[in-house]
């Protein structure tokens, strides 16, 4: 139970950080839990191999018979309470769909639930189970009763079990141990990203996706442009795989490998920003920095840039003003976000990001873009529906530099700053009572 209740915590914690991703992979989908995270919110973690299955298909309910082959986690007192050890049989009640041999991989908890018992059954010990429903290759939710005789080990309340290849088996017993430093846990992960095992491949991933980027970077020598280069080549490549690996190789690589990256932003039949390619993008601005950047603005700010680049570039230029000032600086990056605020599918992106990072300056080019926004809103009719229409999109370009302005005077820019901020601020306000302050500003800058 212990268990539900920890991962039902971590689902909504999980919403929350990804919110602001400082912590792990700037390139990174957002990961699922690895099994290390996995293993601390369970009492027991073992594996076992199945076997035999008992009352399938005969009308009784059906159960499990194991034996532990590893105790991958579980405190000391806990394990000898319940009698969990190398070697000792365990009944799953519920079918463990496999045959006889498989390994499986169990998650349990000590105790009885307060309601309903799932999966309980004892170590080593027969029990009587009655009610189970459903069964299947995933966990068989089973309500079950035991009577305990004085002697007998505690209970097992089994939640989870999973089907496990002998590849994965010893990876798990190799995982390091999550009291070591994430920058030395890393390298035995950058051995299994692909391995043949998808159970493997994928944990290793998710590590690298929610490991600090100064953890990854730490490991730098570790990785293999050739290798890097063979799969980030591969058309069958997932996109969360080609962001990683591209931000591996801007880590690893030299200037034939940012030449490289650059030839593989785009997809090659349709042309359009590959879904995952933010990594490589940063990847390659890593090993160029800004003559690097540069390029890519003539490439994608271009008549032919795509907003699926542009997004991309503001996503990249984020991560340099905040891991890698040294690779691009502060007067670049900013230019850049300029740049890119200019266009309205961006401008609250681009703004957003000008008010994090307190570019105050930023702000005269901000004015003259709301003002060639405002300005052709008085020649038109505001009776016509083109002319409702045409307001309220301009209007809502607007929006995020007065936002912009409010942060100005609020984080205190210099006095000409949040003068002129606050004489911009009350102008458009009062020309247009439906720009007047909401109760709640959309963004935050640094205060």
């Amino acid at each position: 139970m212990k268990r539900f209740m920890l991962r039902s915590l971590a689902c909504v914690l999980a919403v929350v950080l990804t919110v602001s991703r400082l912590w792990s992979c700037p390139f990174c989908l957002a990961p699922p839990q690895t099994f290390s995270e996995q293993f601390v919110l369970s009492d027991f973690v073992v594996v076992a191999a199945l076997l035999r299955v008992d009352g399938v298909g005969g009308g009784q309910p059906a159960r499990s018979v194991l034996r532990v082959r590893a105790v991958l986690a579980g405190k000391a007192e806990d394990l000898a309470a319940c009698g969990l050890k190398p070697g000792v049989q365990i009944v799953y009640p519920g079918e463990a769909v496999g045959r006889s041999g498989d390994l499986f991989l169990l998650y349990g908890d000590r105790g009885l639930p307060s309601e309903p018992p799932l999966l309980q059954t004892f170590s080593g010990v027969p029990v009587d189970t009655g009610g189970v429903s459903g069964s299947g290759s995933g966990a068989a939710t089973v309500k079950a009763t035991a009577s305990q005789s004085v002697n007998s080990p505690e209970p097992v309340d089994w939640t989870e079990n999973l089907a496990i290849s002998a590849e994965c088996f010893e990876y798990l017993r190799g995982l390091p141990d999550r009291s070591r430093p994430a920058a030395l846990r890393l390298s035995y992960y950058a051995g299994h990203l692909e391995s043949a095992d998808a159970e493997v491949a994928g944990d290793a991933w998710a590590e690298f996706a929610g490991a600090a980027y100064a953890d990854v970077k730490a490991n730098r020598g570790l990785y293999q442009p050739a290798r890097l280069r063979e799969w980030i080549a591969d058309p069958l490549m997932s996109p969360e795989r080609l962001g990683l690996y591209g931000l591996l190789l801007g880590l690893s690589g030299d200037a034939g490998d940012a030449e490289f990256l650059r030839e593989r932003f785009l997809d090659a039949e349709t042309g359009e920003f590959r879904f995952g390619a933010e990594g490589l993008l940063g990847g390659y601005l890593l090993l160029t920095g800004e003559s690097g950047l540069a390029e890519v603005e003539r490439q994608f700010l271009g008549a032919g840039g795509r907003d699926t680049m542009r997004l991309a570039l503001a996503q990249s230029l984020d991560f340099f003003r905040t891991y890698e000032p040294g690779v691009i600086g502060h007067g670049a990056s900013s230019r850049c976000m300029r740049r890119l605020a200019a266009g309205s599918v961006l401008r609250f992106t681009a703004v957003t990001s000008l008010a994090r990072w307190g570019d105050w300056e930023a702000f005269p080019e901000l004015q003259r873009l709301a003002e060639s926004e405002l300005g052709p809103i008085r020649a038109v009719s505001a009776g016509s529906a083109e002319g409702v229409r045409g307001r309220e999109q301009r209007l809502s370009g607007v929006r995020p530099i007065l936002e912009f302005a409010e942060q100005c005077v609020r984080a205190g820019g210099s006095v000409e700053q949040v003068e002129r901020a606050e004489q911009f601020l009350r102008r458009v306000r009062a020309d247009y009572p439906e720009l007047q302050k909401v109760a709640e500003p959309e963004f935050q800058a640094p205060q």
